[in-house]
């Protein structure tokens, strides 16, 4: 039988790395083997562990291509926690189909759009073969007259020397509060972006 495919999205500061632990702490109380990876390249964290803005902490491996994923999955493992996909090269998603070929579940936790507002790597096309979709807001921060908006925030604004960044700036930049903060449709904003049509 095969597993199903969650995957846990949302703007930064959604709570989304929060989301992804509390899964799989409720997969390994019901007695499951879980493994948890995540990129390389997201050096916001202390080694060895997936960690939530908040603090939460969940033992995890890092990798540097998706392909070695499926190299250090154990035997007898039933779970696969996956965080920061948007990170990982288009192999994730025959990774993860992989998985699941082999009765194992795989979350997933992860950006659907970039800084932009644009699809976001692999993430889009893993939403679409996704079983379940956790889809998480955060609170827009912007101000006026030193009153934050406080709608949904479903967009994550990047800044550059405190304006928000171009179109034409790199896609990804790794960061937290210090350049990025939640906006809803309404602030975000992208200096240079095309027109839709």
């Amino acid at each position: 039988m095969v597993e199903n495919l969650h995957a846990i999205t949302g703007s930064m500061f959604s709570g989304k790395t929060d989301e992804v632990i509390r899964q799989a702490n409720r997969e390994m109380y019901a007695g499951k083997k879980l493994q948890a990876f995540y990129p390389a390249i997201d050096n916001r964290r202390e080694k060895g562990v997936i960690q939530s803005h908040s603090g939460a902490k969940l033992d995890a491996e890092e990798v540097s291509a998706a392909l070695d994923i499926l190299k250090m999955v154990e035997k007898d493992t039933k779970v696969v926690v996956i965080d920061e996909v948007q990170f990982f090269d288009s192999n994730i998603v025959g990774v993860s189909e992989t998985l699941l070929e082999n009765d194992i579940k795989v979350i997933l936790g992860g950006l659907p759009t970039d800084f932009r507002g644009m699809p976001f790597g692999s993430m889009p096309e893993l939403l679409a073969r996704s079983d379940k979709i956790s889809r998480l807001t955060a609170i827009c921060t912007h101000e006026t007259d030193g009153i934050p908006c406080g709608k949904e925030a479903t967009r994550t604004q990047r800044f550059v020397d405190g304006e928000p960044a171009k179109y034409t700036d790199p896609v990804v930049v790794i960061g937290a509060e210090e350049q990025y903060s939640p906006r809803c449709r309404d602030h975000h904003k992208v200096p240079g972006k095309p027109k839709s049509i």
